[in-house]
């Protein structure tokens, strides 16, 4: 393997347009962030050494000089004309961590539907609804609950204290505060 296979790349997808004085304007989308600098993909592609003056949404404008073209693709190293390169990197690494898509919650345990679904909720005000039981698992819950409930709200399903953790239309996710047993959890269960 060469030594740019193992550079470390920052995946940051953002709209872009380049231009200079000798060329007309044209489009480009950033593909990635190392140390080699930001490469970008465009249909037009510059020549090597080319300046280019780059509008990069949610970065602003920046001074660039071209440093390597492959096929569709281009890198750039920042010049320090407009914005200091360290503060275009911070803010390109910024941007590729919020793109970045966070990893899904493992289920750790079983799911089940409960024969008996109907469920008495006590809220945090100590308001006591109905909702019904969407599955169960030894860690949480999914329920239908015509209150709305914020992430983070702490309530009671049944005699169980959960905290919501996410929601959803008609609905929230629920963690127990206290896990169940998983031997605990079967179709004729109550909370």
């Amino acid at each position: 393997m060469g030594e740019r296979s193992q550079t470390l790349r920052h995946e940051v997808i953002l709209p872009a347009l380049c231009w200079n004085r000798s060329r007309p304007d044209f489009y480009a989308v950033t593909v990635d962030l190392s140390a080699e600098g930001l490469r970008l993909r465009s249909a037009i592609v510059p020549y090597v050494d080319e300046d280019l003056v780059c509008s990069i949404r949610h970065v602003g404008l920046i001074d660039a000089k071209v440093t390597r073209c492959m096929g569709q693709d281009f890198s750039v190293r920042v010049l320090s004309r407009r914005q200091a390169p360290r503060l275009v990197a911070r803010k390109l690494l910024l941007l590729a961590a919020q793109q970045r898509p966070s990893a899904e919650a493992v289920r750790l345990h079983h799911r089940i539907v409960p024969l008996r679904t109907e469920v008495s909720i006590t809220l945090e005000d100590g308001l006591a609804v109905v909702g019904r039981l969407l599955n169960v698992s030894a860690s949480g819950a999914g329920l239908l609950l015509g209150e709305p409930l914020q992430v983070g709200a702490v309530v009671v399903i049944g005699r169980r204290p959960a905290r919501v953790v996410r929601c959803f239309a008609g609905g929230v996710g629920v963690v127990f505060v206290t896990p169940l047993d998983p031997g605990e959890v079967h179709e004729a269960m109550v909370l």
